[in-house]
């Protein structure tokens, strides 16, 4: 049933997404082209364009992810949709996995088209340079970096999946008013982010922070320390995720109030 769900989702997401991916795209193919043969002028329109969709991508990536799950799960098609054969938690799920992916495939459209845009505009051969003099002053051997790599791309999905959970949580709290419940879901976005910030500044300040992992730091050498640091972050992610996750879940099962 998640699986029905998710292509559900993918097929919603997809007729907004799919035209404007193959825009980006093509457009970005357009002005590397044109950048190849000197046309400055339309390729500098183009490049303006391409940013333009870059933009809308972001955007539009960050108000469908909400308007999705709000309309089918805060609205009146909240009734149909939690009254289908299936739990609250594979409804949950198939809302974040969609919306991580959706997010992932618009970061690597994004990226992509930047590529083509710029491949002929570069001297790869002197980047490629610059990268291998970089790696030079790292004293990580290659099994360290890739490490490092792969526990940096981990952090980064954890980090979605939380943002993501943040705001679905946001959106859930705003069932417990009856009126305006766009302001109570901003304001509760406010109010967590500011109650993190307060009890982040406090940490510090007191040393909680600088101070026990400081010290606990200096017994590792710079590759430990990395990896330390990145596990601190993956470690507040999947703890911030749980509470936000439980409390859309909590919301949706035993305070459901749509309109």
């Amino acid at each position: 049933m998640l699986g029905k769900l998710m292509k559900y989702e993918f097929m919603a997401m997809g007729r907004v997404f799919l035209p404007l991916f193959g825009a980006l795209i093509v457009i970005s193919v357009v002005n590397s082209i044109l950048g190849s043969f000197g046309l400055e002028t339309p390729a500098g329109i183009g490049i303006a364009v391409s940013v333009l969709l870059i933009i809308s991508i972001a955007v539009i990536t960050f108000l469908l992810i909400i308007q999705r799950f709000w309309t089918n799960l805060l609205s009146n098609e909240g009734y149909l949709m939690m009254t289908l054969p299936v739990n609250t938690d594979r409804i949950i799920l198939s809302k974040l996995l969609t919306a991580a992916i959706l997010g992932a495939a618009s970061t690597i459209v994004v990226l992509l088209s930047i590529l083509i845009m710029t491949i002929t505009r570069f001297d790869f051969a002197e980047i490629l340079e610059m990268i291998k003099y970089a790696f030079g002053l790292i004293t990580f051997d290659t099994p360290q970096i890739s490490t490092i790599v792969i526990q940096f791309l981990i952090a980064t999905v954890l980090s979605m999946f939380t943002n993501i959970l943040l705001f679905y949580a946001c959106m859930s709290l705003s069932m417990l008013s009856n009126r305006y419940r766009w302001l109570v879901a901003v304001g509760s976005y406010i109010a967590i982010i500011t109650v993190l910030q307060i009890v982040f500044a406090v940490a510090i300040a007191t040393g909680v922070v600088s101070g026990t992992f400081g010290r606990f730091m200096l017994n590792y050498p710079t590759f430990g320390q990395i990896q330390l640091i990145i596990a601190a972050v993956m470690l507040l992610c999947v703890v911030l995720g749980v509470i936000f996750y439980f409390i859309t879940r909590y919301m949706l099962k035993n305070r459901l109030n749509l309109q």
